[in-house]
Parts: C-alpha cells; sequence; structure tokens
C-alpha cells in the first residue's frame, strides 16, 4: 500500500490543479469578456513559467535526461515570450516578442547541435514515459485541436440562430453584429481550452522531471 502513496499524492495534487483551474475559468466567465489581461492568460503565463524553471531547477538533479530538460525548458520559454506578445510589443518594440524568442531559440539550438547525439538519446527514453505522453497529449491539443476549435465559422454556425432569435434589430439590421456576438463565447471557450492544455503539459513536465531524477538515482 505505501508504494502507492506517492501515486495517491499526485492524484490528489493533480485534481486540486484542475480544480483551480476550474475557478480561473470561472473567474473570468463572471467577468463577460477573456481579454489579453484576463485571468486565464495570466494563468497560461505562470503555468508555461513554472514548468519551465521546473525544468531548468532540476536539470542538474536529472543528469540523465539534462539535455532534454533544457532544450524543453527553451520550448516553454518561447511559449512564454509568445503569451506576453501584447506587452512586449507595446512596451518594449514591435515585434520584441519575436526577437526575444530567436535569441532563446538560437541558444537551444546551439546547445543541441553540440549535444546531438545525448539528446537523441534522452528522448528515446523519456518518450516512453506516461510524463511525456501527457506532455505531448497537451501540446496537441494546444496546438491543434484548440486552433480547430477556435475557428470562427464553427462558432458563426453555432450562434447564428440564438443571434437572430434575441438580437435587437434597428432598422433592418442588427445592433450586434453576429461576428461581435459570437467573438466573446469563441474567445472565453478557446482559451479555456488552451489553459486545460498548459495544465496537462505541467502534470507532463513534473512526471518527466519525476521519472529522470528517479532514473539518475538508480544508475549513480
Amino acid at each position: 500500500m505505501k508504494s502507492l502513496y506517492p501515486l495517491i499524492i499526485r492524484l490528489f495534487a493533480y485534481a486540486g490543479l484542475m480544480f483551480l483551474m476550474s475557478l480561473v475559468i470561472q473567474f473570468d466567465f463572471a467577468e463577460g469578456e477573456v481579454k489579453e489581461d484576463s485571468l486565464i492568460e495570466i494563468t497560461q503565463e505562470i503555468i508555461l513559467l513554472i514548468g519551465s524553471l521546473l525544468l531548468i531547477g532540476f536539470s542538474s538533479k536529472a543528469k540523465d535526461f539534462k539535455i532534454f530538460n533544457l532544450a524543453l525548458a527553451g520550448f516553454l520559454g518561447v511559449h512564454v515570450v509568445r503569451e506576453f506578445d501584447f506587452w512586449l510589443n507595446t512596451q518594449l518594440f514591435d515585434k520584441a516578442w519575436q526577437a526575444i524568442s530567436l535569441v532563446i531559440v538560437i541558444l537551444v539550438l546551439i546547445m543541441v547541435v553540440r549535444n546531438w547525439k545525448k539528446l537523441v538519446f534522452e528522448i528515446a527514453a523519456i518518450s516512453k514515459t506516461y510524463g511525456f505522453a501527457f506532455f505531448f497529449s497537451g501540446l496537441v491539443i494546444l496546438h491543434v485541436f484548440s486552433r480547430l476549435y477556435g475557428r470562427k465559422l464553427m462558432w458563426i454556425d453555432l450562434l447564428r440562430d440564438t443571434h437572430d432569435k434575441y438580437v435587437i434589430e434597428e432598422n433592418g439590421e442588427k445592433i450586434i453584429p453576429l461576428r461581435d456576438f459570437m467573438r466573446p463565447v469563441k474567445d472565453a471557450s478557446e482559451e479555456s481550452i488552451e489553459l486545460l492544455a498548459y495544465s496537462i503539459m505541467l502534470i507532463g513536465v513534473v512526471e518527466m522531471i519525476i521519472f529522470g531524477i528517479k532514473s539518475s538515482r538508480k544508475i549513480n
């Protein structure tokens, strides 16, 4: 039974994470619109930053997966910068986020080229873990499903009848155009899916770190 304690603890921890994410979504839904400075957006950035810092912080303890962890930290770092694109472009200079992301990508590429064989070996080993499966699933949800899910035409099809029935007309035209009517719903729903994806990716990061530390201890 004692061997199951770590699994049970992680189960409750991850369930707690999902509960917190639902509260974040509930808070922003109560505001009626998800904006660039919404709690959902801020939480996405925090999750990415935590994941990146965890990978960097534990890279020395998981020595057998150090290159993989640092490369993945850089990958998440680019996502962090991308989430801050609006602030960076307005507060620093136009296309600032692209410039910062490019610097991170170049640094990661240099490390990857110098340690290519080691990285391939590390990926081959860690790709068999369910932590990697978690991360990979979150990544697919983020970059594939959420983009397809957020297509404007799909939401226009869903909300067209509701818009036509309940939005007031003036001089033969709807006071609120259909695209404006569906936008808050589409944006809120899409950002919520992205938040879920980031949460799943964070769980994957934690699980991969745990696996990496345990593997390094066994060998050493």
